[in-house]
């Protein structure tokens, strides 16, 4: 079993990654190739696992000064070659003298997460924090079921407001066209300004977009009215056997539509018809106060019936003496310096 460790990939390797990937059981869009550098401009380090000539394990490893990052990964459905892939990892970064490795496994909680912390907990220091950062949870639908049984155990709220928007003549459809994506993205910047939150920028939109489109990967939905004009529209990715509720907008001067929740059932309806396990909404903070805008997000989720699921606790790694500590230094004084620079905007 070789490790390998790259700044760069071939075509070749490329392409053997990515049909590994595909046909993994769980694969976070995180560890899609060309996906990172959508959303920020770290380097990255390649990593896979292979026996002969087959890809057994891979990820993508994001670093910044000397602190490094695996976000839901690394894709490996065999739990002994990813214990075996974590360790090459972490001491692999011990040799180039790091500081700290942050894992987030793309893993529900469960005997599988435990066998793993506490194989690696024998070996090296990790610390596991208690926070919405360190705790990550989400809700699920399971596609197992029939869409009766889904839309009847949604909230009779939600239930009513997919049928409001159904008589109000909305449309569901796939966008096709960059007029498409544009127009998303000038709702999606609509919606912001008037919540008063940050979010992505037109370019980050339109690349993911790009990327789950080019590589069969997703779509995005459109609730357009009878004229065709564009209100609204969610961006759903599909990892392994899931489906990901990842972005969605609607525009604000049309709130007495409620076009998001008809985009969602839309969406929970085709991922079952695609043949997919699970409809993930990606996200649910326990922690979310009621005067904080993500609680009524957590609401609107919950709306659909979904049941609670938890992610493998975050493993912050030291790789030496007070490694986490030092990067939480470091965390806070660019959150500082990034709320400052929105400030002067």
């Amino acid at each position: 079993m070789e490790a390998v460790f790259k700044s760069e990939l071939s075509e070749q390797e490329k392409s053997q990654i990515t049909g590994f990937c595909r046909a993994a059981r769980y694969c976070a869009i995180e560890q899609s190739i060309g996906f990172p550098a959508i959303l920020n401009n770290q380097k990255l380090t390649y990593f896979y696992l292979k026996h002969e000539n087959s890809i057994k394990s891979f990820c993508q490893i994001s670093e910044r000064f000397r602190f490094a990052a695996i976000w839901f990964g690394p894709v490996c459905d065999d739990m002994e070659l990813m214990l075996r892939s974590l360790r090459k990892i972490i001491d692999q970064y011990k040799k180039r003298r790091f500081w700290y490795l942050g894992v987030q496994l793309y893993m529900k909680s469960g005997y599988e997460s435990e066998y793993l912390e506490y194989a690696l907990n024998k070996l090296y220091r990790i610390k596991y924090l208690f926070n919405n950062e360190n705790t990550k949870a989400s809700l699920e639908i399971d596609l197992e079921r029939s869409i009766s049984s889904i839309y009847r155990n949604m909230r009779k709220g939600h239930k009513s407001d997919i049928q409001k928007a159904l008589r109000s003549g909305i449309q569901i459809v796939e966008a096709q066209s960059t007029g498409d994506v544009k127009a998303f993205v000038e709702i999606y910047h609509k919606m912001k300004k008037a919540r008063k939150i940050n979010g992505h920028s037109s370019a980050e939109i339109e690349g993911i977009f790009n990327h789950i489109h080019d590589n069969g990967l997703g779509s995005l939905l459109l609730a357009i009215d009878n004229n065709n004009i564009v209100l609204g529209g969610a961006l759903i990715v599909k990892q392994g056997i899931s489906a990901r509720y990842l972005i969605s907008a609607a525009d604000p001067g049309k709130r007495d539509l409620p076009l998001t929740h008809l985009v969602i059932f839309r969406a929970i309806e085709m991922a079952k018809m695609e043949g997919l396990r699970y409809f993930d909404f990606w996200g649910y903070n326990h922690f979310a106060d009621k005067n904080d805008q993500i609680y009524n997000v957590n609401l609107f989720k919950k709306g659909f019936g979904g049941y609670y699921t938890f992610f493998a606790k975050k493993m912050n790694i030291d790789l030496i003496p007070g490694g986490y500590n030092i990067h939480r230094f470091f965390s806070v004084i660019k959150k500082l310096k990034d709320r400052l620079s929105v400030g002067k905007k």
